[in-house]
């Protein structure tokens, strides 16, 4: 856990240091091969959160069918 907080407390110092319209510091060249476009930072905290909202979903789906238990959120 200790790790996780260090990487959301870095993560949080890039974000607070850039504007949303500044290009990634340090792009990734599989980004580009992957098909994957990310000129400023509005577009990488963007994929982030789509990506954690699909991952949770994932798991929420998981859970359903092994529970049976659906929770309606607002």
């Amino acid at each position: 856990m200790e790790e996780y907080r260090a990487a959301a407390d870095r993560a949080d110092a890039i974000i607070a240091d850039m504007g949303l319209d500044d290009p990634p510091r340090q792009p990734e060249k599989w980004w580009a091969e992957a098909g994957l476009s990310f000129p400023n930072l509005r577009a990488v905290l963007v994929h982030v959160i789509v990506e954690t909202a699909t991952h949770a979903g994932h798991l929420d789906a998981a859970r359903e069918l092994l529970d049976g238990k659906q929770y309606l959120a607002l």
